[in-house]
């Protein structure tokens, strides 16, 4: 058994927390998330537990903001420098490197078939759909895009939809593991549609 986490400082206890929660999401999914077991695994008691995170949905909201800021950083490394198609291949294929890669990720976009959500999930996902859209949007422009913004976002968007489902469900068409693949399947597909 661990030791309790009593004399650790709030944010301590917090971050054990949010690292056990991410732990038992990626094992078993949200819906089975388990406040006992992410409070063993923490080494904080229920009660701490509970004045961290006053309920299951809470902590399943936070760790999905996380989750999400974590995704964001990640793909605002993308690099812009040799114009926006190749931007455009960069992002797709860092995308499709964090929704096969990050077991939490995974969980909270439904990528693993689960079907269960809480409302504040769902809204972190949606906007982190949005959010990963526009910060697309923005690397393309950035990059040189000049298409209209109503049409770079439209087009960043179903970039990210795309990688989303082709991680979820595998076809022969592309290999989602293969990296160089993905980044000849992005140069071929989906390039084109910016400009």
């Amino acid at each position: 058994m661990r030791r309790l986490r009593n004399t650790d400082s709030r944010t301590e206890q917090e971050s054990a927390i949010l690292k056990a929660a991410a732990e038992e999401v990626a094992l078993v999914g949200v819906g089975r998330l388990s406040m006992d077991v992410v409070a063993r695994q923490a080494g904080v008691s229920r009660s701490t537990l509970y004045r961290r995170f006053p309920s299951r949905d809470a902590l399943i909201t936070e760790l999905g903001r996380q989750t999400f800021d974590f995704a964001m950083a990640r793909l605002q490394t993308v690099a812009i420098d040799d114009g926006p198609q190749a931007a455009a291949v960069a992002a797709f294929r860092e995308g499709v490197r964090l929704l096969s890669g990050e077991p939490v990720m995974r969980r909270f976009l439904q990528l693993d078939g689960e079907f269960t959500a809480t409302t504040g999930m769902v809204d972190e996902a949606r906007l982190f759909l949005v959010s990963a859209a526009t910060a697309m949007a923005k690397a393309l422009r950035a990059a040189g895009a000049t298409m209209a913004d109503d049409e770079l976002l439209a087009v960043a968007e179903v970039h990210i939809r795309l990688a989303a489902s082709l991680v979820q469900v595998s076809t022969p068409v592309l290999d989602v593991t293969d990296d160089d693949a993905v980044a000849d399947y992005a140069r071929t597909h989906l390039a084109p549609m910016v400009r």
